[in-house]
């Protein structure tokens, strides 16, 4: 019979795996920070083509909206270049994200010992898994598609409400009821998806189902376990909290010159850097119910079974 953890259990598991494999998770983390850096010195070169000579650029910086809009009406392209720059950047991020994970969720399974073991594992488990990873992506376009089409419904229920708000919390209450049908079931894919690639990542080296398989039996687990939700919806909102602090103390505080930019792209950088914990913390105890989890049936066995 399996084990059933807690959510104090699957709490237990980020500080654990945070602290034993803490190269492994500053070694993600570098990778991510270079391909934002990148992205970052591409869009700034766009920009400053547009607005360098521009005056009012100051003044839309500073916070002016009439200004601001004025700006953007006036370099269209370099927007859309730098949206340009943005997408290829995060569809970069996403197929290099399939082999991080994989390593990532590898290293904690396996927990080797030492940097050559924890690297070797990592690279092996995330090249074997990256093709399944790429498969499981394949079978989450429905649930994506219902995903577009609860936010397109909600939206448009809320619109007309929208439209007519005299103030902020008019507006933004209609927003948040209209979207927020398409966030749970996000949250649900997401989630899916998550202990999918758990499943595939503990069991790749034996004949188990493959991805499409793997992913219809993770729908019925996850939707039976309520505790796997409710922990990942847990890291979110600490992942959002953070985001929402970083705003708030960020808002009045402009950053002049060369070290303000500086500045700024440290402590972003330090933000991003708890983000990433809170969700290798995640992974964590995802692997942790994960190991806790009834085996599939082999394909053999099946067929046994069927010839008797």
């Amino acid at each position: 019979m399996a084990t059933r953890l807690s959510l104090g259990d699957l709490i237990g598991a980020a500080p654990r795996a945070v602290g034993r494999y803490t190269g492994t998770l500053l070694a993600v983390f570098v990778v991510e920070t270079i391909l934002a850096f990148a992205c970052m010195v591409g869009i700034a070169a766009l920009l400053a083509q547009a607005f360098a000579h521009l005056p009012m650029w100051d003044e839309a910086v500073d916070g002016d909206l009439y200004a601001l809009l004025s700006c953007l009406r006036y370099a269209r392209v370099h927007l859309v270049g730098c949206a340009g720059i943005a997408f290829g950047a995060l569809l970069l991020w996403q197929l290099a994200s399939w082999f991080l994970v994989g390593g990532t969720l590898g290293v904690l399974a396996q927990r080797p010992e030492g940097r050559g073991d924890t690297a070797r594992t990592f690279g092996a488990t995330g090249a074997a898994t990256y093709l399944a990873y790429a498969r499981l992506a394949l079978c989450s376009l429905p649930g994506l598609a219902l995903v577009w089409f609860a936010f397109s419904l909600g939206l448009s229920l809320a619109a007309p409400r929208m439209w007519q708000a005299l103030t902020l919390p008019q507006f933004f209450w209609p927003l948040a009821l209209g979207t927020l049908p398409g966030f749970l079931l996000l949250h649900i894919l997401w989630t899916v998806t998550d202990y999918a690639r758990v499943e595939l990542t503990l069991r790749h080296e034996s004949h188990e189902p493959g991805a499409v398989d793997t992913y219809l039996r993770t729908v019925v687990y996850v939707l039976k376990r309520p505790v796997t939700l409710v922990h990942a919806a847990l890291g979110w909102l600490v992942f959002a909290l953070i985001t929402a602090g970083y705003a708030l103390l960020a808002h009045g505080h402009p950053m002049y010159g060369s070290e303000g930019a500086v500045a700024l792209f440290v402590i972003r950088q330090g933000v991003a850097l708890a983000r990433s914990t809170i969700r290798y913390g995640v992974l964590a105890g995802q692997i942790e119910i994960g190991r806790t989890r009834a085996l599939p049936p082999r394909r053999f066995e099946s067929q046994t079974d069927s010839t008797k």
